[in-house]
């Protein structure tokens, strides 16, 4: 086991904590909840408030998620707080009609998880509330409705990111038919957003373009899977003990003891003997599944899974996983962000047959710790009960055409870095690059197909996001990371960096590139990117129906973004903004320093010099136009210990000098402390080490 793992599964372990004086009960032992009580929730559909237009609210709801347990405090999406719910109801959207969403914010603060939010990780600076916003994960959708991290309001919209657009999103349901989802994206809030419910299907239908007789109406069912923790009280438990001093409270990924599936602890769900369509939905915020069906009683393998559909829309034709007659046959592993759809055949099962879907996937993945048989390594059950009707449905041996993408204009070379401390990890970048200080290098043509490089240095494999669009894998090859990371590290001597160079991965590939599984080869917004090893992707900057443009402006501000969908990553800091640019626009260059106008408008804090100091520094800042500035000094337990600056500055760039002195006039004691400034709804952290 990784040192990692060790110590995030001690922090998951302990019974009792003390969390800025309030007691927290005991967290839950999972083995004291009787598994399969509960029948599964079907999400229904979200209502509308007007012809193709919605309200949407967020709201602060109880909700009992096992019958063992008493209600638990949510987060959930609904049209009001009693309709609201976790998961929030489903959004059924058809192709061609576009639809508008005008999202509110009924969060009045403190956070729920108000206890694990580590203070020195960057995030949203509010006074009314707590941030939200919702963005659509999959779908083609303007920037301005896009629910970027940086589009965040509070209650009221009483304050908002600079991202921040307009009160009423639009999305034109150009794209194929697929299965989409909605979740929250607020910067800095992401992890605990999603954790605490905010989390629904977007479901995109085709009439009359689908194929014919796949199972329909009751036998097409969402499974949103995710995992938690619990006190003993039926709460919510996020660990608030981190594993570095440079971030105190922020665990590198969270690895909850407890599955839920539509937001039921261990359902069960009674199944006929005929075929069932699962939209299955990877909700978790950093563990990965292997999924397979096993007899409950007997241990033997279930029936198998034809996956039918990925992220963004259907395969060419079905593809067979975990067939019960082969046991090398190829599992369905599914990352954080993901969707497979799949098809069931139940029918060689008489009634009163139990099956459970059982998971295999270590955590962290692929090389962590095994699944837990007794927790983690079950999902939910299926328990078959008589034919209710007769089964018409088939699986088809075709399904549509994947129009493959055809030669890139360019190629990019991409990077997923881990920062560490004491070989702990305190960070994970894209390009070696943090989000939230550093413009935008990624400038690409709309309309043009890229190929993207993504080199994987890290131990874990991560599964990126790219907004917008949908694409496809070429193939995975190993690479030989201890020499790409030197031939790296000359290139970028300091990380974090914010004037990328990227380095030709092809002088350190071994062996021969292994092209895209069976069941990856369709379109995708989400890819496993594998630890040593370089995944090629190629990503068309328009729709997928092959239209030169969309419907919308894509090069408009805020932008967009893509990530690592481990929410623990994505916030610390695997994040990097994008922006497309209309072919006759002058060109941008592939790395390097290149501001847009949305970047310039970031206050930006710099690092403190000097640093390491043993009596004060001086910090910098800029700003675009004049603001209320407030920067601090913290502790690395989240205790401010020197106000440096409350009041409003001019635009353009600032300097503070500090002596070395708390707000009582006592030298600060050797150790590493946090600098956070706070403007124009934007809070940016730098790291100070005083030394003897």
């Amino acid at each position: 086991m990784s040192s990692r793992s060790f110590v995030i599964r001690t922090a998951l372990a302990i019974s009792a904590l003390l969390v800025a004086g309030q007691a927290f009960s005991q967290v839950l032992d999972p083995r004291t909840l009787t598994k399969y009580m509960d029948p599964l929730p079907v999400p229904g559909a979200m209502p509308m408030a007007g012809p193709n237009y919605y309200e949407i609210g967020v709201w602060q709801i109880q909700q009992q998620l096992h019958s063992q347990l008493p209600p638990t405090t949510l987060y959930g999406y609904g049209t009001s707080q009693a309709t609201a719910s976790y998961p929030g109801a489903t959004i059924v959207a058809q192709k061609g009609v576009p639809i508008s969403i005008r999202w509110t914010n009924n969060l009045t603060g403190p956070h729920i998880l108000d206890y694990a939010i580590d203070p020195t990780i960057p995030k949203a600076h509010t006074t009314t509330g707590v941030p939200i916003t919702t963005h659509v994960h999959g779908a083609e959708v303007e920037p301005q409705s896009d629910g970027g991290p940086m589009t965040w309001f509070t209650k009221d919209f009483a304050e908002k990111g600079h991202d921040w657009k307009k009160e009423v999103y639009t999305y034109a349901n150009d794209q194929l038919a697929s299965t989409i989802w909605y979740h929250d994206h607020a910067f800095g809030y992401t992890r605990h957003n999603v954790y605490a419910g905010l989390a629904g299907f977007y479901v995109i239908t085709d009439p009359g373009n689908e194929p014919a007789g796949l199972p329909s109406g009751p036998y097409d069912i969402g499974l949103a899977i995710q995992d938690r923790m619990f006190t003993v009280d039926g709460q919510l438990w996020y660990p608030n003990v981190g594993i570095t001093d440079i971030h105190p409270i922020w665990i590198p990924e969270f690895f909850g003891d407890v599955i839920l599936v539509n937001g039921k602890v261990w359902p069960y769900l009674n199944v006929e003997p005929r075929k069932y369509r699962f939209r299955i939905l990877e909700g978790s915020n950093a563990r990965f599944y292997s999924l397979t069906l096993a007899d409950r009683a007997t241990g033997a393998p279930g029936p198998a899974f034809h996956q039918i559909a990925t992220d963004g829309g259907y395969l060419a034709e079905p593809v067979l996983l975990n067939d019960p007659m082969n046991p090398e046959s190829p599992r369905l592993v599914i990352a954080p962000g993901e969707r497979a759809e799949i098809i069931v055949d139940f029918s060689a099962y008489a009634p009163g047959a139990e099956l459970v879907l059982r998971n295999t996937a270590k955590a962290p993945f692929p090389n962590g710790a095994a699944a837990d048989p007794q927790t983690t390594g079950q999902i939910m059950l299926f328990r078959v009960v008589p034919l209710t009707a007769p089964d018409n449905s088939v699986i088809p041996p075709y399904l549509t055409t994947v129009n493959r993408l055809g030669s890139p204009s360019m190629t990019r070379v991409m990077t997923l870095n881990e920062v560490t401390d004491d070989g702990e990890p305190t960070g994970a970048l894209l390009n070696g690059m943090p989000f939230h200080d550093v413009p935008a290098t990624e400038y690409p043509m709309l309309g043009s197909t890229e190929m993207w490089e993504v080199v994987n240095m890290t131990a874990d494999t991560h599964p990126i996001h790219i907004h917008l669009v949908q694409f496809q894998l070429l193939n995975r090859q190993k690479v030989n990371v201890k020499k790409y990371e030197g031939a790296f590290e000359m290139a970028n001597p300091e990380l974090p960096t914010d004037a990328y160079v990227p380095v030709d991965v092809g002088p350190y590939v071994k062996g021969k590139p292994v092209p895209a599984p069976a069941n990856e080869r369709g379109w995708k917004d989400t890819y496993r990117m594998n630890p040593g090893e370089v995944t090629r992707i190629l990503v068309r900057f328009a729709p997928q129906d092959e239209s030169p443009s969309y419907s919308f402006d894509a090069t408009a501000e805020p932008g967009y973004v893509w990530h690592c969908h481990i929410l623990e990553h994505e916030e610390n800091d695997m994040m990097r903004p994008y922006h497309l640019v209309n072919p006759a626009a002058p060109a941008q260059p592939v790395a390097g320093r290149t501001v847009g106008a949305a970047d310039e408008a970031r206050p930006r804090l710099w690092a403190p010099q000097p640093n390491p100091t043993a009596s004060g520094a001086t910090f910098s800042f800029s700003l675009r136009a004049p603001a209320t500035v407030e920067l601090d000094i913290y502790s690395v337990t989240g205790q401010r210990l020197r106000q440096l600056a409350n009041t409003t500055f001019g635009s353009g760039g600032h300097t503070v000098v500090w002596d070395g002195r708390d707000d009582a006039g006592r030298t600060l004691i050797p150790g590493m402390y946090f600098i956070t400034l706070r403007a124009d709804g934007v809070s940016t952290t730098r790291k100070l080490s005083v030394t003897p």
